[in-house]
């Protein structure tokens, strides 16, 4: 039996019998007892299906499994999209909560002096996948002593590939966790401003600039249950993820589990901007110091210190529920739109109103090998769903109460895979599953992006074969005729798929479901041509790190 609504294909084969067992009144009464017998919620689902003003820092490894499957036997599907929404908040707040050097939460959200963010005390990316391919410090330590990264010797090499390391003067008493180190240009890959002015796939890749012209930086972080895997088994370098595969290794991340705190891989994108005084309002952004290696007015990387803002963040998170991920993303609430008659000084960090007709999301072309500091006009593809509009409001409400500068942040959407089971769809196999199911488990929403990461994947109407897992090196077909020509909600209706479906015009963005399973793992490496080969679909456990970011140790 298959039940669906918009956006939310899920295969329910047991629910007929659930349904079944609920109709009489032994049933209810069954079900009745064991809610009564269930463990009580966690503090953030107090006030489900509203948001819970009263904050905590905790951070359960997955969504209450029992609140789901209750929801899901009623068939209030909304609800348990709305559960996912609140875990998402859960995890920006409990990742955001100021945090001292022993781990400990501060009392209240606000408390900014105990301490930075909890995941300053995380694992930078470019510490595990250093650019010359060496053990990372963290896998000499105790897994103890990773869960609290105090000091970031790492910083003696470059963040990415090609820069060169920050200055002495620049580390030399730098606190680590309230200091951003930032060189990275694209969220995608490693454009840095040593290599900006090279051939890049510009379908792929390409810097953003906000609209006082300065690039946006990009950092990511990992959780120390990943990071311990990835020490294990060798994956932090090129030749480690050569050995284990060819001895038959398979990556498997570690899951979270709704009973343990902290618990599940964690991957964290963030996406900042510089802000400029008399030019920015400082108390509507999470700051931080941070030294950047800036492309100059030559395209020679150029060190400068500056304050950054954040204006992206995206969570990755393995669970139990969902072995593909829960994927949630938030954003600056002024990145596109600010309210121009409560804040006539205000203006939106990546569009510029005053040009109605600017292209949006065009990548900046280059001029002479140098980019020229001309503004990113940005667009978002799928607007915010509407009640996800309704719990911002919320939250935003809540945190406004504190005075927390997190009143000015907001949930873009949550994806997650409504089955689990479902293995990815044929690429060939027809409509609308070899999008809508590309990555396996049923994903919904079927599209999620944030701006400030996925800028160029949202190019509204394209082929559908631009968003499906097409074999290895094999294009689009050629254009023609296509059969049927466009996707349409009468289609969308059948109930089953529709072939061939090749060319046929659709709307895309971007799905982190779908992306994230398109990553590989290397299986070979020369090191005398620098080229390689890396797995297929599904072989990196929804993690671009493996195959992004390692580098060949010598």
């Amino acid at each position: 039996m298959k039940i669906s609504k918009p956006g939310w294909k899920i295969g329910w084969r047991a629910l007929t019998a659930a349904l079944v067992c609920l109709a009489g009144g032994g049933g209810l009464f069954a079900a009745q007892a064991i809610d009564a017998a269930a463990p009580a919620k966690p503090a953030y689902l107090a006030a489900f299906p509203n948001f819970a003003p009263r904050l905590t820092p905790q951070m359960p490894g997955d969504v209450d499994i029992a609140l789901k499957t209750q929801l899901e036997r009623a068939q209030k599907f909304s609800e348990v999209q709305r559960e996912f929404d609140l875990y998402s908040w859960q995890m920006f707040l409990a990742l955001n909560w100021p945090t001292n050097s022993q781990g400990q939460a501060a009392p209240k959200l606000t408390d900014t002096r105990f301490g930075p963010p909890h995941w300053t005390l995380w694992h930078n990316s470019s510490a595990i996948f250093q650019t010359d391919g060496a053990q990372p410090a963290a896998c000499g330590v105790t897994p103890k002593a990773r869960t609290l990264v105090l000091f970031r010797g790492d910083l003696a090499k470059p963040v990415s590939k090609g820069l060169a390391p920050f200055s002495t003067q620049a580390v030399a008493n730098a606190d680590p966790r309230s200091t951003r180190f930032l060189g990275v240009l694209s969220a995608v890959g490693e454009l840095n401003a040593a290599n900006l002015g090279d051939d890049i796939d510009q379908a792929f890749s390409g810097p953003m600039l906000d609209q006082n012209g300065e690039f946006v930086y990009y950092e990511i972080m990992i959780d120390p249950n990943e990071v311990g895997y990835l020490c294990d088994n060798s994956l932090y370098n090129i030749n480690g993820q050569v050995a284990f595969t060819k001895a038959g290794g398979k990556v498997a991340m570690p899951i979270g589990t709704p009973d343990q705190d902290w618990s599940g891989s964690f991957e964290l994108k963030f996406a900042w901007r510089i802000l400029k005084p008399g030019k920015d309002d400082f108390s509507r952004f999470h700051t931080s110091p941070a030294v950047v290696m800036d492309p100059g007015p030559d395209g020679k990387p150029l060190e400068r210190k500056v304050t950054v803002g954040l204006v992206g963040m995206h969570i990755g998170h393995k669970t139990k529920t969902s072995p593909q991920w829960i994927w949630s993303t938030f954003e600056q609430v002024d990145n596109l739109d600010v309210d121009a008659v409560a804040h006539p000084k205000l203006s939106p960090s990546f569009v510029d109103p005053n040009c109605p007709m600017c292209a949006v999301n065009q990548l900046p072309q280059k001029v002479k090998g140098v980019y020229p500091r001309i503004p990113t006009q940005a667009w978002r593809g799928v607007p915010i769903p509407g009640d996800k509009v309704a719990l911002n409001r919320q939250a935003q409400a809540a945190l406004k109460a504190q005075g927390s500068v997190w009143q000015y942040y907001q949930l873009i959407d949550t994806q997650w895979p409504t089955d689990p089971t479902a293995p990815p769809a044929p690429w060939n196999g027809g409509l609308p599953n070899a999008i809508g199911n590309k990555p396996g488990g049923n994903p919904t929403p079927v599209f999620l992006t944030n701006i400030t990461m996925e800028t160029y994947f949202q190019k509204g109407n394209q082929v559908a074969c631009n968003g499906e897992e097409l074999p290895g090196g094999q294009d689009c077909p050629a254009s023609g005729p296509a059969q049927p020509p466009v996707w349409n909600s009468a289609l969308n209706s059948l109930g089953k798929p529709v072939t061939s479906g090749i060319n046929t015009l659709t709307f895309q963005t971007e799905s982190c479901m779908g992306c994230h399973s398109s990553a590989g793992v290397w299986t070979a490496y020369d090191p005398k041509s620098g080229k390689g080969k890396q797995s297929g679909q599904l072989t990196a456990d929804f993690s671009w790190l493996l195959s992004q970011k390692a580098s060949y140790e010598k």
